[in-house]
C-alpha cells in the first residue's frame, strides 16, 4: 500500500477560486470551487485494490452488522436480454471492483436440478449456474485483501425455489477448490469454510477482526504479500429459499436487518417515517420497484428524501438504535459517484452511533434538494 505524500498538506491549505486538480504517483486531489464551501477538498489515494475494511480502515473496530453495504438487487440479471428482466447491466466481478458489497442473487433449479440465475419478473431461466457466480465471489476474496461482502439468495417468482442444504454443499465443494488454491491455508476442513463468516450467539466480530486487519501489530506475511484468507463473505437468505426448521445450516447467517421496500417512494417514505423511530438496529432499504419494469432508477435527490427528509426516515433525528445497514438499488452504475459518497457519510454515522454520539450527517456535495435559484440575465 504506497503512503500518501506531503504536498496534502500542502494543497490543504491553498485558497482556490477555481476547480483544480493536483496528481502525483500516489494519489489524486481535487479542490472544486462550490456555492457552500469554496474550498472543498476530495482527496483519492491511489492504491492496488481496495482499503482494508471496504475502504474504511479507520472504522476497524465497527461490529460487522452496524457497518454500511451498498446493495446490487438481482445482482447477476445482466445475462437476460429482456428490460424487464435486467436490474443491473454489470456482471457480478465488476459490482464487487466497482465497490458493491451486498449482491442480491435470485436463483432457481432448472429442470436438471441445477441451481442457476433466474428471473423474479418472469420466471424466465438462465444458462448461467450458481457455481459459476460462486467462483467469481470467491475469486475476488482471493484477490482482494481484507473485504467483507453479503450475498443474500433469493427465489422469488420462480417455480423451483432452492434449499438451503442442497446450497451447502454447493458453498462447501466451492469452497475447497478455492481454499486449496490460496497460499498459506491450512487442510481443508468439511463445511469449515475459511472464506465464509457465519454469526453464531453473542457479540459480532468487528471489520477489523473478521480480516485479521490490525495495523498495530504485525501481519503474517510470505515472500512480501499477504497470504491465507484475508477476505471474507456473509451468506444470508430470504424466505423465498426452503429452510426445513430442522436444519441448521453450517454457512447461512441469519438476516440481521428490518427489510422495507414499497412499489412506489411515497409509501416507502411512510414506511421509513415509522420504522426509523423504532430503536432495534438496522435497516435495509430496498430502493427499486418491483411493480414495474421500468428502466428508470430512484434518483439520488430522491435516496436523500428517503433517508433526511422529516417526512421519511429523517436519520438526523432517530435514535442511537437505528441505522441504516443496506440500501439496495437497480442498475447502481448510474449514480456510482453519489452512492459511494453516501457511503462514506453513513458509516461516519453509524460509527458515531456505535459510539454512543449523535452525529449530524453531513450533506452531500453531489445533491442538491434546495430549489435552484433562477437568476434574470442581463
Amino acid at each position: 500500500m504506497k503512503i500518501w505524500s506531503p504536498l496534502i498538506a500542502t494543497l490543504l491549505l491553498l485558497s482556490v477560486t477555481s476547480a483544480q486538480v493536483y496528481e502525483d504517483d500516489n494519489f489524486i486531489i481535487d479542490i472544486v470551487e462550490d456555492d457552500n464551501d469554496p474550498e472543498i477538498v476530495n482527496v483519492k489515494p491511489v492504491i492496488d485494490g481496495p482499503l482494508p475494511c471496504n475502504g474504511y480502515p479507520e472504522y476497524r473496530k465497527l461490529p460487522v452488522n452496524q457497518a454500511f453495504y451498498l446493495g446490487a438487487n438481482n445482482a447477476g440479471s445482466h445475462v437476460f436480454s429482456n428490460d424487464c428482466q435486467v436490474k443491473q447491466q454489470n456482471d457480478i466481478p465488476q459490482m464487487l471492483k466497482d465497490g458493491v458489497r451486498f449482491l442480491d442473487i435470485n436463483l432457481c433449479l432448472n429442470d436438471e436440478k441445477q441451481m442457476v440465475i433466474c428471473s423474479d419478473h418472469d420466471s424466465a431461466i438462465s444458462n448461467t449456474s450458481f457455481r459459476n457466480v460462486l467462483d467469481d465471489i470467491f475469486q475476488f476474496a482471493r484477490d482482494n485483501v481484507e473485504q467483507i461482502f453479503i450475498v443474500h439468495l433469493q427465489s422469488r417468482g420462480v417455480h423451483q425455489p432452492l434449499d438451503v442444504k442442497d446450497v451447502d454443499k454447493l458453498l462447501d465443494e466451492t469452497c475447497k477448490v478455492h481454499t486449496e488454491l490460496t497460499d498459506g491455508t491450512d487442510e481443508y476442513v468439511a463445511f469449515e469454510c475459511p472464506f465464509i463468516y457465519k454469526h453464531e450467539k453473542g457479540p459480532w466480530a468487528t471489520m477489523g477482526e473478521l480480516v485479521n486487519y490490525n495495523p498495530d501489530m504485525a501481519q503474517w506475511e510470505g515472500d512480501g504479500e499477504l497470504v491465507g484468507v484475508r477476505s471474507r463473505i456473509i451468506f444470508t437468505h430470504s424466505d423465498s429459499v426452503l429452510h426445513a426448521p430442522e436444519y441448521t445450516s453450517p454457512y447461512f447467517t441469519s438476516t440481521f436487518w428490518r427489510a422495507l421496500k414499497a412499489d412506489d417512494i411515497s409509501n416507502l417514505m411512510g414506511y421509513l417515517k415509522k420504522e426509523c423511530r423504532i430503536p432495534a438496529g438496522g435497516i435495509k432499504v430496498d430502493a427499486y420497484s418491483e411493480a414495474t419494469c421500468s428502466a428508470e432508477t430512484y434518483t439520488p435527490e430522491q435516496i436523500e428524501e428517503l433517508l433526511f427528509y422529516k417526512s421519511a426516515c429523517n436519520l438526523n433525528d432517530s435514535p442511537l438504535n437505528t441505522f441504516i445497514s443496506v440500501l439496495s438499488v437497480d442498475q447502481y452504475q448510474k449514480h456510482l459517484p453519489y452512492y459511494k459518497e453516501l457511503e462514506s457519510r453513513v458509516m461516519e454515522s453509524n460509527y458515531a452511533k456505535w459510539n454512543g454520539e449523535y452525529q449530524f450527517i453531513r450533506p452531500s456535495y453531489l445533491v442538491s434538494i434546495k430549489p435552484k435559484m433562477v437568476r434574470d440575465e442581463l
